[in-house]
């Protein structure tokens, strides 16, 4: 009998010494960031300043209008956000944030901030039970060819209600009602507005978490986990999860679905390919659009650091805003004005013009540590978006009480 332990015993700790080397040490050092440690900004050739106003709070994602110079930002309530994030499983329906919104900052002026700061107002958008609300995630926008108008596509969050009574329903058990919004944009009144358009409400869009437009009446998302709730999604870390799905004005399908491990902030790239990062892994796969608008994969290259949302710039270029740290990052989300989590961001060229030695030695895309902080400056960045005229990156956080913008030195 005691030989017959000794063996059970063994196994289990060779069992566990397997595990650890393979499984665990990689998710708390690699992915997690446990024992990392990290730059102060200082280190780097940028000069960076903090944006702090009520209305440029928890901004997790932002575009920029090239022509204008006018940045988008998707922002929400610091102090409420960490209640209400399905990506993250917080289902605090009672605590979510009501007031997110759409800020528009222009960076081409040189006024206080207060002056070059507007809020888009909503239109014709009933929200949750009339309420009017939004809860906001990812979003994107491009310029209509013919009425000249910006479209924006928004994740929305909403918590579920009874499609028939519309009581309240329990979104621990059923997750929350996961939509994607269109508006269109009307800048040039007095009083810059939103105008909703439709609203794309599906079954392939579960657990969205970034869209990018791919077409005049198309676009991408993905979805960041393998379901809304349950017991499956406690070993997404392990097993894998989430898609990438694909809409027009006629239906929604699923576009890709192998592979990944909660694949974050998709971009649709200069070159016309989809860039889908990888928020545990910090792999970047990249997709082609088939002629019957599935996705297949053509190519992938790693970042240090896991990775929140990707930006493309007018170059091409792309940045990735990355999490160092990740586990105080998830800290930050119970306390947002006190847990200042590290955040880098990376710039990714590809590789066009180069020999093929150049291309074996290197990879087809260079990716470059631009600048890297432990939380004193920059925000437990979710984005960061290139100015190409400017010089500047601008970076937002999903919990972050501010936003910051840094200049960039010439090299």
């Amino acid at each position: 009998m005691q030989n017959r332990l000794s063996t059970v015993a063994i196994v289990i700790v060779a069992l566990i010494a397997v595990l650890y080397q393979f499984v665990f040490k990689s998710l708390l050092f690699d992915s997690l960031g446990y024992g990392r440690r990290t730059t102060n900004i200082s280190a780097f050739n940028v000069k960076c300043q903090k944006l702090q106003d009520p209305g440029l709070e928890a901004c997790e994602d932002m575009w920029l209008h090239e022509p204008s110079g006018l940045l988008y930002l998707a922002c929400s309530d610091s102090q409420h956000r960490p209640s209400w994030v399905p990506s993250l499983v917080h289902f605090n329906v009672s605590g979510r944030p009501m007031s997110d919104h759409i800020a528009v900052l222009d960076t081409r002026s040189d006024k206080p901030l207060k002056s070059r700061l507007q809020w888009l107002r909503v239109e014709n958008f009933s929200g949750n039970n009339g309420d009017g609300t939004l809860n906001l995630h990812g979003i994107d926008l491009r310029e209509d060819t013919a009425s000249g108008r910006l479209q924006l596509l928004a994740i929305n969050h909403r918590p579920p209600l009874d499609p028939t009574t519309g009581a309240e329903l329990d979104p621990k058990s059923i997750g929350a009602n996961s939509t994607i919004e269109l508006f269109e944009i009307e800048m040039d009144s007095g009083k810059p507005a939103m105008k909703h358009i439709k609203t794309y409400a599906d079954k392939v869009i579960d657990t969205p978490n970034r869209v990018a437009w791919v077409g005049e009446d198309a676009f991408v998302f993905s979805n960041d986990a393998s379901s809304k709730t349950g017991i499956r999604r406690a070993f997404d870390v392990f097993l894998g999860c989430g898609s990438v799905g694909y809409c027009n004005d006629h239906d929604c399908h699923k576009a890709y679905e192998k592979g990944f491990i909660f694949p974050n902030g998709l971009v649709h790239g200069r070159d016309g390919l989809i860039y889908v990062p990888s928020s545990v892994t910090g792999e970047v796969q990249v997709f082609s659009i088939t002629p019957k608008q599935h996705l297949k994969q053509v190519d992938s290259f790693q970042v240090p650091y896991p990775i929140d949302n990707l930006s493309v710039d007018r170059n091409g270029d792309i940045y990735a805003a990355t999490f160092p740290n990740l586990h105080k990052l998830l800290k930050s989300a119970e306390d947002p004005f006190k847990v200042n989590p590290a955040s880098a961001v990376f710039k990714i060229r590809k590789v066009t013009e180069t020999s093929e030695a150049e291309i074996r030695r290197e990879g087809r895309y260079l990716v470059e540590k631009i600048m890297e902080d432990d939380g004193s400056v920059l925000p437990g960045s979710t984005t960061a978006l290139h100015d190409a005229e400017g010089g500047r990156i601008y970076l937002g956080g999903t919990f972050s009480p501010f936003v910051t913008v840094c200049e960039l030195g010439q090299d």
